[in-house]
């Protein structure tokens, strides 16, 4: 009897994005309206949301496929806020954004939220909350960082792993990905990459196994 594990040999990483925002090359929205405000300055991309009660999204697409292992690696730094709300990361929607994931901190930087959700919050498919964070100086910019390696999902904030999920409870519907802001909130960030990973899953006879085969 054995009882098989995951475990992946890394091969290499292949770049799908560096972004740097010294330019708007690639064309990220830029807006000044009573509801939001973006823009790109001295190497960093803005974003306002002035709006009452509706979140915002800014995305940019790739070239991620479905099957693909990959890293998404960004730093966000909270600017401003009048109200409770989280900011962070999403990933895999098409261009209609009708259903989407979300990986965010919350503004005391007490808990975050990883999502699978329609875009007008009617149905949430899958949440996922945590409130074991590394400790956060909230004034300084946050490294977001997710992987999804095989069947699963890591999430990590300035390099600590706060949660792995299966890949089940999430959707990769299209390429896009990018910023989440809620209500009341002005963020900014440095850089964003997308790295494909290429890695061999290996087969893996654990401790267990061995006991399980003297014993049966």
């Amino acid at each position: 009897m054995h009882i098989m594990t995951q475990l992946y040999r890394i091969n290499n990483f292949y770049p799908v994005l560096k972004e740097n925002f010294t330019s708007n090359k690639r064309r990220w929205e830029i807006t000044d309206a009573d509801t939001e405000n973006t823009y790109i300055n001295e190497g960093h991309y803005f974003m306002q949301n002035k709006s009452i009660e509706n979140w915002k999204y800014y995305k940019i697409k790739t070239l991620l496929k479905s099957k693909d292992n990959f890293v998404i690696d960004t730093t966000i730094e909270l600017i401003d806020y009048d109200v409770p709300g989280h900011f962070g990361l999403v990933w895999g929607f098409n261009k209609d954004v009708n259903l989407l994931n979300k990986f965010t901190i919350s503004v005391d930087a007490e808990r975050s939220l990883m999502m699978f959700f329609d875009k007008n919050y009617r149905t949430i498919y899958s949440r996922y909350q945590c409130k074991k964070l590394p400790k956060i100086n909230i004034k300084k910019p946050i490294r977001f960082s997710i992987i999804k390696l095989g069947v699963s999902y890591y999430f990590l904030v300035n390099n600590t792993i706060i949660s792995i999920i299966h890949e089940s409870q999430f959707i990769h519907d299209g390429p896009y990905l990018g910023y989440y802001i809620e209500p009341g909130l002005k963020i900014k960030s440095k850089y964003l990459t997308v790295k494909r990973i290429s890695a061999m899953e290996m087969d893996v006879v654990s401790g267990l196994n061995m006991l399980l085969d003297k014993m049966f």
